[in-house]
């Protein structure tokens, strides 16, 4: 991934899809990461548009603190280790109110509008007379005695922007985007960022050390990641979270971090002290984000409006009698969503996939796959054809399969070792990282590899043109590649990227125990429109 610098050699972005001809163009529809050098800029203009943003004020003693409350807010969902305090329950939260702990006090919020893209952070000034709201676009809005010190807007970025942290004298500020990039604004130092490591969910926050020589990133898994002076206190990565972590905050004196996830469980390190959390209390809508109070002795969490997928899809699965596991990703918001994330099914042959992938990377360097190669690998994509991934499964080796899914941030999953590559299991997160593998730049492909395969996954056979499709309107650019195969029952899964018509999401639905191949292909039909539904309203 390329490194670029156009704010004080600080920053980092890339150039996004571009629809062509009222069709997405398959090698400009890429991600792709050109350097950048132009001066990033930002209108200080409210934008029109849709959504709306609630806010609460928080005052403790005499500073003003303001909550990202609403409207679609950040999260998604990767990386590192574990340690956690017990919860303890708390009241309900509201959609329009902020839960304070410890010394964190409540008050009513309001609501602002005029915004094209959704806010996804707030940092304060030092003083409390002023605050930033960032945007997923990169925007930057300033208010009260808060400096515009520049912004990411107008910016190509990989992934979008998911939190703000201020520097502690107030004359700069860092924003943290989906894939661990970072930019540094006014006095803000650049030290580093996580862009182009393989992460198993995005990074959803960022917070600052104290004397601003530091920042933490966490991730949706409960990794975190510290740069610059930064302690590593521990993560949530490798427990496992009921939901993804969506916020980070940091103790004053900077030796300690608390983590909290979208059902109001808060993780607490070092001697960050742990205060109360919303965890076993019903929430609607759910936690967004959470801020610490300038003594370290309380916090609050934040909830915000999301689509219920995950809630949809159950209420659904209820009516069926197939075993259905879901992750989606939301590549506007930088938002996860799961449905039973940790159960684990067969691949059958969305798994040609990986074995492709594979095949590029051991070859792209040497230039385009063999006339040899392509007449096995496109019939593998396009009419998962078996015999072909039979060929390439023993020429690639399961083993070096099993290290580019790794590699590739697929760390449930597990190659196959009876011969057999359609009983390697997976879980939908796991699929999901192998889908931002080909649609976001990364160390293991290069452009041409990730565009030749998406290709392929956009001209699948029409008879296999279900799944990801299910409910998407004519006109939407779909690249799939489906899984059938009788091992428990029918396994039936559908794996893509849906982009168009104000959506664009990456999706992996795996269902096994299926009395029929008709009877899966309507359950991954029908969870599949119901996302296209429920990412409608956001």
């Amino acid at each position: 991934m390329n490194a670029s610098r156009g704010i004080k050699a600080r920053c980092r972005g890339s150039v996004p899809r571009i629809p062509r001809d009222g069709r997405v163009d398959r090698t400009s529809r890429l991600i792709s990461s050109p350097n950048i050098h132009s001066a990033l800029d930002c209108s200080g203009a409210p934008r029109r548009s849709r959504i709306g943003l609630r806010l609460a004020r928080w005052v403790v003693g005499s500073a003003l603190l303001l909550s990202v409350v609403a409207s679609v807010p950040p999260d998604a969902g990767a990386a590192q280790d574990l340690l956690a305090k017990p919860f303890a329950a708390a009241a309900p939260l509201t959609p329009d109110s902020s839960l304070p702990f410890g010394s964190a006090t409540n008050v009513p919020a309001t609501r602002l509008t005029g915004l094209v893209a959704a806010v996804v952070g707030i940092a304060a000034t030092p003083d409390g007379h002023g605050y930033w709201l960032a945007t997923g676009d990169g925007g930057v809005f300033a208010f009260g005695d808060a400096a515009y010190l520049g912004s990411a807007a107008g910016t190509p970025l990989n992934q979008p922007v998911v939190g703000i942290a201020a520097t502690p004298d107030g004359h700069g500020y860092w924003l943290a985007t989906g894939d661990g990039g970072v930019f540094a604004f006014g006095d803000a130092a650049y030290l580093g960022s996580a862009a182009g490591a393989p992460l198993n969910q995005p990074v959803v926050g960022i917070a600052a050390t104290p004397d601003g020589h530091g920042y933490w990133l966490a991730t949706g898994d409960g990794g975190v990641f510290a740069f610059g002076d930064a302690a590593y206190l521990g993560s949530a990565a490798g427990t496992p979270l009921n939901q993804p972590v969506v916020g980070i905050a940091g103790a004053p004196d900077g030796h300690g971090y608390w983590l909290a996830a979208s059902d109001g469980g808060v993780f607490a390190f070092g001697d960050a002290a742990y205060l109360g959390s919303a965890a076993g209390t019903p929430l609607n809508p759910p936690v967004v984000g959470m801020a610490a109070a300038p003594d370290g002795h309380g916090y609050w969490l934040v909830t915000g409006e999301v689509p219920d997928i995950g809630d949809a899809i159950a209420a659904y699965v209820a009516t069926r009698t197939d075993n259905v596991t879901a992750a989606v990703y939301d590549i506007r918001t930088g938002r996860t969503y799961t449905y039973r994330s940790g159960v684990v099914e067969h691949t059958a042959s969305t798994v040609k996939v990986d074995i492709l992938a594979t095949l590029l990377y051991q070859t792209q360097a040497s230039g385009p796959l063999s006339p040899a190669d392509q007449a096995l690998a496109v019939p593998m994509i396009e009419d998962s054809l078996d015999s072909a991934a039979d060929v390439l499964w023993v020429r690639v080796g399961a083993s070096a399969v099993g290290d580019f899914e790794q590699a590739a941030g697929m760390t449930a999953t597990e190659p196959a070792t009876d011969g057999v590559w359609g009983t390697t299991t997976t879980t939908a997160l796991d699929r999901l990282a192998m889908l931002r593998t080909l649609v976001f730049p990364n160390p293991l492909l290069t452009d041409t590899s990730r565009s030749y395969l998406l290709n392929l996954m956009e001209h699948v056979t029409p008879s296999q043109d279900w799944g990801a499709t299910g409910g998407v309107p004519a006109g939407v650019t779909v690249a799939l590649k489906n899984g059938f195969s009788q091992i428990i029952g029918w396994q039936i899964n559908t794996t893509g990227w849906v982009s168009g018509d104000g959506h664009d999401y990456l999706i992996a639905v795996l269902t096994d125990g299926n009395p029929s191949e008709d009877y899966g292909i309507q359950t991954v039909n029908a969870v599949s429109g119901i996302v296209w539904n429920e990412l409608g309203r956001s």
